[in-house]
């Protein structure tokens, strides 16, 4: 029978997921369920006191690509969430993004924020956001209309 274990550094964080053919004593390695296991969410999480623990983020456009006029706009919804997906609706703190390598905080209201882009040059965008325990990326393409 396989043991499915998550390995945690010196700070509790898992950095990596194992399945071992016996069972193994170890405080860096936490047992966990074959759908912990299979499912890849604890990658990052934190373990402290008995549970897996952190905040992730998943990232949502109105809209693939928008016109380079200035006008067009693309709203990213960035939502706050743990491990098993469900929003935390008691973040409320503020989320660092970079645009292409530029940081700015935005407010998050109940484990959500916004972020609306437009721009008049043409190309490929990045979003990004930084200091979660796990982090996410999204790009926006801005086409020109001519």
């Amino acid at each position: 029978m396989p043991n499915y274990y998550a390995q945690i550094d010196e700070e509790g964080r898992v950095f990596a997921v194992s399945e071992l053919a016996g069972e193994i004593e170890s405080p860096d390695l936490i047992p966990i369920s074959q759908e912990q296991y299979q499912g890849g969410n604890l990658l990052f999480t934190r373990y402290a006191e008995g549970r897996f623990t952190g905040n992730f983020v998943r990232m949502e456009a109105d809209k693939t690509q928008i016109q380079a006029d200035g006008e067009d706009t693309v709203t990213v919804k960035i939502t706050v969430i743990d491990c098993q997906g469900q929003v935390q609706k008691e973040f409320n703190e503020e989320v660092a993004v970079e645009l292409n390598g530029i940081r700015q905080t935005v407010k998050t209201a109940k484990g959500v924020a916004e972020v609306t882009i437009s721009s008049e040059e043409p190309g490929v965008y990045a979003l990004k956001t930084a200091g979660l325990d796990r982090n996410g990326d999204l790009k926006v393409v801005v086409v020109d209309g001519n």
